[in-house]
Protein backbone atom coordinates (compact mmCIF):
# COMPACT_ATOMS: atom_id res chain seq x y z
CA UNK A 1 0.00 0.00 0.00
CA UNK A 2 1.13 3.24 -0.72
CA UNK A 3 1.39 6.32 1.77
CA UNK A 4 2.57 9.47 1.54
CA UNK A 5 4.21 10.39 4.65
CA UNK A 6 4.40 13.88 5.13
CA UNK A 7 4.12 16.71 7.89
CA UNK A 8 0.46 17.10 6.71
CA UNK A 9 -0.36 13.41 7.83
CA UNK A 10 1.25 13.15 11.05
CA UNK A 11 0.04 16.29 12.46
CA UNK A 12 -3.62 16.39 11.17
CA UNK A 13 -5.89 17.63 13.53
CA UNK A 14 -9.21 15.35 12.01
CA UNK A 15 -9.78 12.03 12.08
CA UNK A 16 -9.87 10.12 8.53
CA UNK A 17 -12.71 10.23 6.61
CA UNK A 18 -14.71 7.56 4.61
CA UNK A 19 -13.59 9.11 1.54
CA UNK A 20 -10.03 8.61 2.19
CA UNK A 21 -10.37 5.40 3.29
CA UNK A 22 -12.65 4.14 0.62
CA UNK A 23 -10.06 6.28 -2.07
CA UNK A 24 -7.12 3.29 -1.17
CA UNK A 25 -7.40 0.46 -3.58
CA UNK A 26 -7.33 -1.80 -0.91
CA UNK A 27 -10.10 -0.41 0.46
CA UNK A 28 -12.06 0.74 -2.73
CA UNK A 29 -14.51 -2.33 -2.55
CA UNK A 30 -15.61 -1.64 0.85
CA UNK A 31 -19.30 -0.35 2.03
CA UNK A 32 -18.96 3.04 4.01
CA UNK A 33 -19.78 0.83 7.32
CA UNK A 34 -16.94 -0.87 6.19
CA UNK A 35 -14.85 2.06 5.53
CA UNK A 36 -16.57 2.66 9.52
CA UNK A 37 -15.01 -0.59 10.99
CA UNK A 38 -11.71 0.43 9.23
CA UNK A 39 -11.35 3.86 11.15
CA UNK A 40 -12.16 2.89 14.45
CA UNK A 41 -9.74 -0.18 13.89
CA UNK A 42 -6.79 2.23 13.31
CA UNK A 43 -8.72 4.16 16.48
CA UNK A 44 -8.14 1.45 18.46
CA UNK A 45 -4.81 0.57 17.45
CA UNK A 46 -3.42 3.91 17.54
CA UNK A 47 -4.76 3.61 21.85
CA UNK A 48 -3.15 0.18 22.26
CA UNK A 49 0.16 1.56 20.66
CA UNK A 50 0.27 4.70 22.96
CA UNK A 51 -0.85 2.90 25.98
CA UNK A 52 2.06 0.49 25.51
CA UNK A 53 4.69 2.59 24.85
CA UNK A 54 3.75 5.35 28.12
CA UNK A 55 3.83 2.15 29.94
CA UNK A 56 7.17 0.73 28.57
CA UNK A 57 8.80 4.31 29.70
CA UNK A 58 7.39 4.42 32.63
CA UNK A 59 9.30 0.82 33.55
CA UNK A 60 12.47 2.91 32.20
Amino acid sequence: MEFDLNIETIVRQHDITIEEVLSKRMFSHFTEEQAKDVILTIKKMSIIIFNASEKREQKT
